[in-house]
């Protein structure tokens, strides 16, 4: 969560002759970079383009997709046998990353957030909230994931989970 300066601390601050960042530039762009790459994953799959997920996972096998407690080794191995089967059963595809608080050093990043996701599959609807981590790392000037863990509950009728 970004902290923000009381006025007095504020006050300070400009007396010693520095200046407080707006809001708007105090961004950081390795951390705006990582929150896109979560939305984009978002994006991605909602719209079930596996090529546009491709582009987002380090390619290596030790990279680990954890669902609940199901676990792939490797984003081809997610893709195929677990991603892939999953959306084509689903209709009215409904899914979005949100609360992503992206914590940067160096070339590597982590990042918790939040998730919901929607869906019709011959099974019935289902509508789902949950909570995730991801792991990035820094290669040739961009951002991929290397580790993503989400474990996620029915929605409770009339609210949220918190």
């Amino acid at each position: 969560m970004r902290k923000l300066l009381t006025t007095t601390g504020a006050m300070g601050l400009l007396l010693v002759g520095m200046a407080v960042p707006s809001p708007a530039t105090a961004q950081d762009p390795d951390v705006e970079a990582v929150e896109l790459v979560l939305m984009a994953f978002a994006e991605f799959a909602q719209a079930k383009n596996l090529a546009g997920m491709d582009t987002l996972f380090a390619p290596d096998e030790w990279v680990h997709i954890i669902e609940g407690a199901g676990v792939n080794h490797g984003w081809a191995d997610y893709r195929d046998h677990h991603l892939a089967p999953e959306l084509d059963e689903m209709e009215n595809f409904r899914y979005r990353y949100f609360a992503i608080e992206p914590q940067v050093r160096g070339a590597t990043a982590w990042t918790p957030f939040r998730y919901e996701l929607s869906a019709d599959t011959e099974r019935g609807h289902a509508e789902i909230e949950g909570r995730g981590t991801a792991v990035l790392e820094k290669r040739n000037g961009r951002w991929v994931i290397v580790h993503l863990h989400t474990s996620g509950r029915r929605k409770r009728p009339g609210g949220s989970g918190g």
